[in-house]
């Protein structure tokens, strides 16, 4: 019974720390929502889409230095304090600190030196106005590999606040520098405005290394008092670390790099085969800053929770595989699909029923190719959200190759699908679209028969998907129904809107507990779990 108990407090714990990361996850989305709004509207589209080019090649450069030493980090940080070795828990931070001022620093510096070459050869020369915007973000890349490694320590010790913590301050002062700086440079052109844009991720990347570094210094008197009393473990070599985790980081960059270059590819055959069909650079343009810098922003809140989740899955499912405990691991794995599930089917629905009133909201943009964009593309939001979370607990059961492998094989079925749609369909900016929704259904695929093969993992179908898909379309409708009719009186779109949200969350919680979609066990798992049951008691729900 005690051991049922402690799998039971694992999982939570998986929910809870993912909780708190998918909150702040959810807060800095929103601010990078509400102060892309200003920054639209001063910038321009044009702008933007040099903007979302400069971002494609930043987050690529990001992930090959930096983004597999979160998670490498905190494997080997959760693997240490499971054999309770603080000995070498800071000796791996100290290397993985060094490792990430080393390379940010070099990356940084090739970027900034060769950013017209690599401006040139992936977008062609009719988009150098993406340049100044590069730039900018190259230092950007060293600042935000420091982050990483700090980040990886937190989340290895099962600590996501100072994660959450930092990454809301780092939006912060990236939402009050990018507007600023972009209303300032605007005169000068679009190149300009894009690169004032860029600003605020610099100085917010800047401004959040400063907060981890002094929360990890309030941390390390505690630290090394547990390694002067660790007598039980000898300090292994810096050479060995370093080892351990190039070998542990290799594959996660390599996954990770697969993900980006998808986008990548996408923007560049996207830029150029659309120059050979004769269409102008400035629509070019204006066309993937609607898709990069509305649609995208637009589903990246409710993608949110799956990101936090997939990081907070790794150490939990880390602990339970070096204490042989198999029922854990599946355990694990299944409450955090579900989870997501619950969260992320609604989010589709709502996103397509609402997608135009919101874009329109937002953005006072009411054009037909805004509204499609949403209300088509809302099935990314389910497919990257599980296929996030299945390459999280792939990557906990030391399967770390797989995921690479699997976004290889996707990668290429994506380019080709791709280069078809655009070259032979010409369908512009949704030839990305599509293509985004077959590479994320085909990693989701891969990933759940990896998981079959490895541990006999089988995802259980009614409570993570039929219910609260059923849930979701009676949601959707009730949505739909409610906006169109406190239009029609009010004649307002943002009460339309927000009086309608709130019927979906009531409605869709209220079916989920009808339908048996969740357990009092499972919801007491939640934050503020406790509660909810007393609401849902007091009505007679549960």
């Amino acid at each position: 019974m005690a051991n049922v108990s402690h799998k039971n407090k694992g999982a939570s714990n998986i929910i809870v720390q993912g909780s708190i990361l998918a909150v702040a996850q959810i807060i800095v989305r929103l601010i990078g929502l509400f102060y892309r709004i200003p920054l639209q509207r001063i910038a321009g589209d044009v702008a933007m889409g040099y903007y979302g080019y400069a971002f494609d090649i930043y987050m690529l450069l990001l992930l090959v230095s930096s983004n597999g030493v979160p998670l490498a980090v905190s494997k080997m940080i959760a693997a240490s304090r499971a054999r309770k070795d603080y000995v070498n828990e800071q000796r791996v931070m100290r290397c993985a600190v060094l490792w990430t001022v080393i390379v940010g620093v070099a990356v940084g510096s090739l970027t900034f030196i060769f950013a017209n070459q690599i401006v040139r050869f992936v977008f062609g020369p009719e988009m150098m106005g993406v340049v100044p915007a590069l730039k900018v973000l190259a230092p950007t890349v060293t600042f935000c590999c420091i982050m990483s490694s700090f980040r990886g320590y937190f989340q290895g010790i099962s600590n996501m606040i100072p994660t959450a913590v930092s990454q809301i301050i780092e939006q912060i002062f990236n939402a009050v520098i990018s507007v600023g700086a972009a209303w300032f440079l605007v005169s000068r052109g679009p190149a300009f405005a894009a690169m004032g844009g860029t600003m605020g991720t610099c100085v917010g990347a800047l401004a959040s290394v400063v907060f981890l570094f002094f929360v990890y210094m309030l941390y390390r008197p505690t630290i090394m008092r547990l390694a002067g009393k660790d007598s039980a473990h000898q300090p292994q070599t810096y050479q060995e670390i370093v080892k351990v985790l190039t070998l542990t980081m290799a594959p996660l960059v390599v996954s990770s790099v697969i993900y980006q270059v998808s986008g990548i590819v996408d923007s560049s055959l996207y830029s150029n085969i659309l120059t050979k069909l004769g269409y102008e650079p400035d629509l070019i343009s204006s066309l993937y800053g609607i898709y990069s810098s509305k649609y995208k922003i637009l589903v990246n809140v409710p993608l949110a929770l799956a990101t936090a989740l997939g990081l907070a899955v790794v150490p939990g499912i880390t602990e339970a595989m070096i204490s042989n405990d198999q029922e854990g691991v599946l355990e694990k794995i299944g409450t955090t699909v579900k989870f997501c599930m619950v969260i992320a089917i609604p989010a589709c629905v709502g996103l397509s029923v609402l997608g135009a009133p919101i874009m329109q909201l937002l953005f006072n943009d009411s054009t037909a190719l805004s509204a499609h964009l949403i209300t088509i593309g809302t099935p990314f939001v389910f497919f990257y959200s599980l296929s996030t979370v299945t390459v999280g607990a792939l990557q906990g059961i030391d399967k770390m190759t797989t995921p690479i492998v699997n976004a290889a094989i996707a990668l290429v079925i994506h380019v080709v699908f791709i280069v078809i749609l655009l070259q032979f369909c010409d369908m512009n900016i949704y030839a990305i679209l599509y293509s985004n929704i077959l590479f994320g259904f085909l990693m989701c695929i891969f990933n759940q028969l990896s998981l079959s093969r490895f541990i006999g993992y089988r995802q259980e179908m009614l409570k993570t998907f039929v219910i609260p898909g059923a849930a979701s379309a009676v949601m959707g409708v009730v949505t739909f129904v409610v906006y169109r009719a406190v239009y029609l009186i009010t004649h307002l779109n943002a009460v339309g809107i927000f009086i309608s949200i709130a019927a979906a969350v009531i409605v869709y919680a209220v079916c989920l507990v009808v339908m048996r979609g969740m357990t009092e066990e499972e919801i007491a798992q939640m934050p503020k779990g406790t509660m909810l049951i007393r609401l849902l008691k007091r009505f007679r729900l549960l």
